[in-house]
């Protein structure tokens, strides 16, 4: 527990209600949101005011952040422009093996399962009720959705998004920004920058939306 000690959320959407609760639960004291609609100024989510766009992080509060922002793209973009302490989010409702280990800006969610001598970059999601089987490598800026299983030694990389329900055969490789789609059954190696669906996964489509953002910085 934190008791106290007090942060900033970045992002005000949906995904921030379930950060802000994940961080009450653990002893955070939330002080401002902040998001870049400027329709959401001067309200607020769960009692705290979202204050302002983002660029406010530039003013010398030295307040810890978390971003509570499902595009792994743009996760990664705000870590890239501004420096802060980023904190790592993790439910004490969620386990989390004493071999694993959890890098910093990742947020974890209640009902969640690592287990033993899984590996989870920074920034990355580990949504409700999502499991992580041994030995597992989850990269940076991932987002693995409500209620996905990944068996023993899957390796996620940089940036791929697990839809809701996702699951995985041990062994398999997923590469960077990629988008699985929800209820997907991934029996074989996918491919970086892609869509891929059903069960089994196929790839159906190049994911250019990422292909372009990867190459030109917002």
């Amino acid at each position: 527990m934190r008791l106290g000690l007090e942060l900033i959320v970045i992002g005000g959407g949906g995904h921030a209600k379930v950060v802000i609760s994940s961080l009450h639960a653990s002893g955070w004291k939330v002080c401002a949101i902040y998001d870049d609609d400027s329709r959401k100024w001067n309200q607020s989510i769960m009692g705290i005011p979202i204050t302002g766009p983002i660029d406010r992080l530039g003013e010398p509060d030295h307040l810890p952040a978390v971003i509570a922002v499902g595009d792994g793209m743009f996760r990664k973009h705000l870590v890239e422009r501004y420096e802060r302490d980023w904190v790592k989010v993790i439910h004490p409702r969620a386990h989390v093996a004493s071999t694993a280990t959890v890098g910093d800006g990742t947020v974890v969610f209640a009902g969640a399962v690592i287990q033993a001598d899984v590996v989870i970059g920074s920034h990355a999601i580990i949504n409700t009720s999502a499991s992580v089987d041994h030995d597992c490598v989850i990269s940076d800026y991932t987002h693995i959705g409500p209620g996905s299983h990944l068996s023993a030694n899957v390796q996620v990389h940089r940036g791929t998004f697990l839809g809701t329900g996702t699951q995985a055969i041990p062994g398999v490789t997923i590469g960077e920004y990629s988008i699985v789609g929800a209820g997907a059954t991934v029996v074989r190696d996918i491919p970086s920058h892609v869509v891929a669906v059903g069960c089994p996964a196929k790839v159906i489509k190049a994911n250019m939306v990422e292909l372009y953002r990867k190459n030109h910085k917002p």
